[in-house]
């Protein structure tokens, strides 16, 4: 600081990139929209392009809320499709349906699925009803980089602040970079 200051430098920290990025740029775009039946009632479901990657994410949004309001948000990493079909498999703190149920529930909320395991291609094929049986599923591997994904998705939808399905852990700030603020967690019972 003392060097910046006598050489007339602005310092600034790794957060003010993020934002400055999160606000010029974008790792995601939306790509279709369109409302879904689930057993849980109608959300409606946003699909977003990794633009580095060409990965497909996905969101399921129930009900609306304000920029100010606690929003509660599910940000699942699916290992495989058995992770829509297998409740009680034990691999993730909130199975897709117990977190679909509470949002429900609550009657707001995001469930935002990251690197579904499809390509991307074949992932939006299935949304658009054009799918056929000849792709094959590939795997995307997860880095760090994903909870940008995740957070640009989580602004897009319109969550500010949020209460996150899951066990309480160390995640990498969201707060300074992406605006973003995690309130607490909820842990399935």
């Amino acid at each position: 600081q003392r060097f910046a200051a006598e050489h007339g430098l602005k310092i600034g920290t790794i957060a003010d990139l993020i934002e400055h990025r999160s606000r010029t740029e974008s790792l995601v775009e939306k790509v279709a929209t369109r409302p879904v039946a689930t057993p849980h009632g109608e959300f409606v479901l946003h699909a977003f392009r990794d633009t580095p990657s060409g990965e497909l994410h996905l969101a399921l949004v129930r009900g609306q809320w304000d920029a100010q309001d606690v929003v509660p948000v599910r940000v699942h990493e699916p290992l495989s499709l058995m992770d829509l079909l297998a409740t009680e498999r034990g691999m993730h703190s909130w199975d897709v349906h117990a977190s679909l149920a509470y949002l429900a529930r609550e009657g707001k909320g995001v469930a935002v699925f990251l690197n579904c395991g499809e390509s991307a291609d074949q992932l939006l094929a299935q949304i658009d009803g054009t799918a056929r049986a000849s792709h094959a599923p590939q795997r995307g591997r997860m880095d760090l980089r994903t909870y940008g994904v995740g957070a640009q998705i989580l602004r897009d939808c319109g969550v500010h602040r949020m209460l996150l399905l899951g066990t309480p852990r160390r995640l990498p700030s969201m707060a300074g970079g992406y605006g973003l603020e995690v309130t607490g967690y909820v842990e399935k019972e």
